[in-house]
Order: structure tokens, then C-alpha cells, then sequence
């Protein structure tokens, strides 16, 4: 209600001052006209009547002179005549229906592209959170479009802004974020949720894991401080453990990369499929770690 107020108020403010002309009363004194022309003829006349005289055409100069200066007067009325220019009652309508004009033309093109719109498609998203929550858990069989995942990032957003501490509403941003394919704003929505909820080992690991998988090594070495909180706070992590083998070697530090994969091992029950997996890990870091030690040194320069 305030934003149409200030913008009505605003409308007559320019149209005041862009057709202000039209509301004057423009009065004209048809006396004062006819009075500036007797006198501009007498005095032109005058003129006349004294080369007349010099040129010795008339007799009486002074006889004409107040012959002129009669006529002058009896041409005076007693009052003067002033008149209203009919324009002025027209100019008030035309104002009235230019203000008119401009208030429907503004209100028609804000309807058009005014960002109430896009105002109301939001609280439209907002309104299907419930629905998006519920469509989530058929995920594996039934998976989002790009455009329901778009949508529950929107409604996601507008809720996070009511509740900034909701440290799950984070989390699930962050996983649309993977879901995405945007990373920055997984990054950004699981270092939010761990920070609200720091003893959360799966916020923790799901951000750690962006930082390790990052191009820019500062990153990695954040996840790898974050990694080491998650081991202390949990010993047996398997998630975090397997995250730090890879990150070791990826690095080349093999022999620290076969160690944490051997402690995966032990932590793992027989029987499982992930076993082979982690044995397969360890016999490849074993055997990078081999050749490795089976470099020869390079060679230093003899001493002359």
C-alpha cells in the first residue's frame, strides 16, 4: 500500500511540474493592447507632423500637434477591458487527462514487467518446500528435473532466509548444489551447516569433500584440517579415513596412503565389497611406493 502512495504522490509531483502551463490563467488586457498601439501611432504620428512643420507642408504645426493628443484620449476608455483566455478551462482538462494517462500507462507497464512478478513466482516456490521435501525421498527411483531442483534451491533459499540457523536446510542446499553441478554454492551451504551444527560428522564430511576434490590447494588443506577433526571427534570414519588415503596418494605420500587404507581395512567386516576394493588400493600404493624407493638418486656434480 506505501509503494502505491509513494508512487501516485510521485506521478502528480512530475506531472505538476511537466504541464504546469496548462493551469495558469492566461489573462490578457485588451484596454492595455489598444492603449500601446494608440500611443506607438501618436508618437509616430508626431513625428510626422514636426518633419511636416520643418518642411513647411503644414501651416499650424501646434493646431495638429493637439488635434493628435484629442484623439489620443477620446481612444482611452474609462476602464480597461480584460478578458479570460477561454484556453484556461481547457488546459485544467487536458491536465486531468494527461495525469490520467501517465498514472494508466506507468501502472500497465510495471503490471507487465514490474518485479512483483518475479515476487510472487517466489512465494509460489516457497509455498511447494513441503511438496519438494516429500518428492526427495523417491529421489533413487524418480529423480528431480533440473527445473524442480531449481525451484527447491529457490524455495530452499527463501526459507533459509527466515531461518538462517536451520542447519539442515543448509545441508539440503548444499546437496542440491551436488545435484546441480554447482559447486560454490555446495561449498558454501555445507561450511554453513557445519558451522551451526559442528558436532554433525555428515556436514563435516560433505564439506570436507568439496575442499578435497577443489583445484586450489588451500582449499584442499582446509579439508584436510577438517578431515582431521572428523577422525578425532570419530576414529573409525571410514568416509574420512578413505579421503585422506586419496589425498596422500595424490600427493605421491604412498607409503602414508597404503597405512590409512590398511586401517580402513581392519575397520571393515569381512565379506564386504569394499574390502577388495581397499586391498586393491593398498597392493597399488605398495607397489607405487616400490618403485619409487627403486629410483636411482640424481646424480650430484663431482667436485673439481
Amino acid at each position: 500500500m506505501n509503494f502505491w502512495i509513494i508512487v501516485s504522490v510521485m506521478t502528480i509531483v512530475i506531472c505538476l511540474i511537466a504541464f504546469y502551463p496548462l493551469l495558469t490563467k492566461r489573462t490578457q488586457s485588451l484596454g492595455v493592447k489598444r492603449n500601446s498601439l494608440n500611443k506607438a501611432f501618436y508618437f509616430e504620428r508626431l513625428k510626422e507632423v514636426e518633419r511636416e512643420a520643418n518642411e513647411g507642408v503644414i501651416d499650424d504645426p501646434e493646431k495638429t500637434k493637439l488635434e493628435l493628443q484629442q484623439s489620443l484620449l477620446d481612444d482611452i476608455p474609462e476602464h480597461a477591458e480584460t478578458t479570460v483566455n477561454p484556453q484556461s478551462h481547457v488546459g485544467k482538462i487536458w491536465f486531468a487527462v494527461l495525469l490520467l494517462a501517465v498514472g494508466i500507462i506507468g501502472t500497465t507497464a510495471y503490471v507487465s514487467v514490474g518485479s512483483w512478478q518475479a515476487g510472487t513466482m517466489i512465494d509460489m516456490t516457497h509455498k511447494k518446500l513441503a511438496y519438494f521435501y516429500e518428492r526427495i525421498k523417491d529421489e533413487d527411483t524418480n529423480p528431480l528435473s533440473e527445473q524442480e531442483l531449481n525451484q527447491f534451491a529457490m524455495a530452499l533459499r527463501v526459507e533459509l532466509q527466515e531461518k538462517p540457523n536451520d542447519a539442515k536446510g543448509w545441508f539440503m542446499l548444499g546437496q542440491i548444489g551436488m545435484a546441480k553441478d554447482d559447486g560454490q554454492l555446495a561449498l558454501e551451504s555445507y561450511e554453513k551447516a557445519s558451522k551451526l551444527d559442528p558436532q554433525n560428522l555428515q556436514y563435516k564430511g560433505s564439506y570436507a569433500q568439496v575442499l578435497m576434490f577443489s583445484q586450489d590447494q588451500t582449499d584442499k588443506d582446509k579439508g584436510k584440517a577438517v578431515l582431521k577433526e572428523i577422525l578425532r571427534q570419530d576414529h573409525t570414519n571410514l568416509d574420512a579415513l578413505s579421503l585422506l588415503a586419496f589425498s596422500s596418494f595424490e600427493e605421491e605420500d604412498y607409503k602414508m596412503a597404503a597405512m590409512t587404507w590398511g586401517m580402513m581395512l581392519k575397520l571393515i567386516p569381512e565379506g564386504e565389497p569394499r574390502r577388495a576394493t581397499v586391498e586393491k588400493s593398498i597392493n597399488m600404493a605398495m607397489s607405487m611406493l616400490k618403485a619409487q624407493e627403486n629410483q636411482p638418486a640424481p646424480a650430484t656434480p663431482e667436485k673439481n
